[in-house]
């Protein structure tokens, strides 16, 4: 088996674990949790992963002189345990490759972390140091079945979801700088009620922009350096991962509100790749771009207004509310069309021809305004009610913010 650092041997397929990694969201997640999410969907379900998007949060902590968003080991663990139903039943610290693969039962993956410098299906092997997690599912026979969700693009290669058999002698070579090791069972996934988390998003936002403008002020002020611009790139990464995984669980839990989301994803990846600029500019000595850190903050600000209007004080039938605004205005046009038709936000987004969007009829119609009004708390005049203006959802718009005030 050859371990060149730029050619690790190709993934195999597993007839457990490759239809898991099909159905996994592996670009909206990071590298400690593509292995908890597979395992909940093992236990669950596909899809069940998703439920690690449904909480927002903002925190920071210090690392290695500078301010970040990276979670830790221990946070992803918990966060597995709140929203999937896993359980962590037993934790070893700094085991070598026999210890691992002696703890490896039949049925029993085992959640490993351990050093991608070291691990030889990696594009980081032999060129970046960092915690990076995976299953090990079997150790016979003389092999080691190893199964990594992870999903990104590498200056060294791409990394995608694969299973990967390696001799013991390969795995216990990966592993002699000494890795982490989880045993987790899965319990019943709890039950999420959407309409609280949603309210208790917007709350976390709201509390969280103090300490976002501190952090922003701080990172924004280590641009200078290409250790703060490695740090600010991987921070955008996360953030932006973060913001697509809480996206996605939206479209499956309340698929109308989706929609407030919806066209945000590319602008965050439109970021990311000039901050990756940036540091490649810095590494070669020239200069920082300090506006990067004004870009994001604008980013994370339009993520917490959409996360506050998703879960607006609710009209006198409980429907969502949402500002009266032009971005309001929208948001609740697409929404009540989502909640009506059962549609997502990409299907939202191909067409603004009502009846070109599927299901959609005369009745169906009257659902929607109905709805929009409740969540914007106007009445539409019946003399406003015109064929022009339900034809398409930017008439649609235009009829509810006059109606709303004059904002279109």
């Amino acid at each position: 088996m050859s371990h060149a650092r730029n050619a690790p041997d190709p993934p195999t397929t597993d007839p457990v674990w490759t239809p898991i990694l099909t159905g996994l969201r592996a670009t909206a997640l990071d590298c400690l949790q593509t292995s908890f999410a597979l395992l909940a969907d093992h236990a669950h379900g596909s899809g069940s992963h998703l439920a690690l998007g449904a909480r927002y949060g903002f925190r920071t902590r210090e690392r290695d002189g500078l301010v970040t968003v990276e979670a830790t080991s221990d946070d992803r663990a918990a966060e597995a345990v709140d929203l999937l139903g896993l359980r962590v039943e037993g934790r070893w610290m700094q085991l070598d490759g026999p210890q691992v693969r002696r703890l490896c039962g039949p049925g029993q993956p085992l959640y490993v972390t351990a050093d991608a410098y070291d691990l030889p299906w990696c594009p980081y092997h032999g060129h970046e140091r960092m915690r990076h997690s995976f299953l090990v599912t079997d150790a016979v026979g003389g092999e080691v079945t190893v199964v990594d969700g992870y999903h990104n693009d590498t200056a060294w290669g791409a990394a995608r979801p694969g299973v990967w058999r390696l001799p013991t002698a390969d795995f216990d070579a990966a592993l002699a700088g000494g890795a982490h090791t989880l045993a987790v069972a899965a319990h019943p996934a709890p039950a999420i009620d959407v309409p609280a988390m949603l309210a208790g998003n917007a709350e976390r936002a709201h509390r969280s922009r103090p300490e976002i403008a501190d952090y922003l002020a701080r990172i924004g002020a280590a641009l200078g350096t290409v250790a703060g611009l490695h740090r600010f790139v991987l921070d955008v990464w996360l953030l932006g991962r973060a913001r697509d995984l809480h996206e996605q669980w939206l479209a499956t839990a309340r698929p109308g509100a989706a929609a407030a989301l919806a066209g945000h994803g590319p602008r965050w990846q439109a970021l990311s790749a000039r901050s990756y600029v940036a540091l490649r500019r810095a590494q070669a000595g020239r200069p920082a771009t300090p506006e990067l850190a004004d870009a994001l903050g604008a980013l994370i600000a339009e993520h917490l207004d959409a996360l506050e209007s998703i879960a607006a004080p609710t009209g006198p039938e409980g429907a969502d509310a949402a500002p009266a605004g032009g971005d309001g205005v929208r948001a609740a046009v697409l929404g009540a069309l989502g909640d009506t038709l059962h549609l997502d936000g990409s299907a939202l987004h191909t067409t603004d021809v009502l009846r070109e969007l599927p299901g959609f009829d005369s009745f169906r119609l009257v659902d929607v305004i109905d709805r929009v009004e409740r969540r914007l708390g106007v009445e539409v005049p019946a003399t406003a009610l015109s064929a022009a203006d339900l034809r398409d959802v930017g008439s649609l718009c235009a009829m509810f913010g006059a109606a709303a005030g004059g904002v279109r």
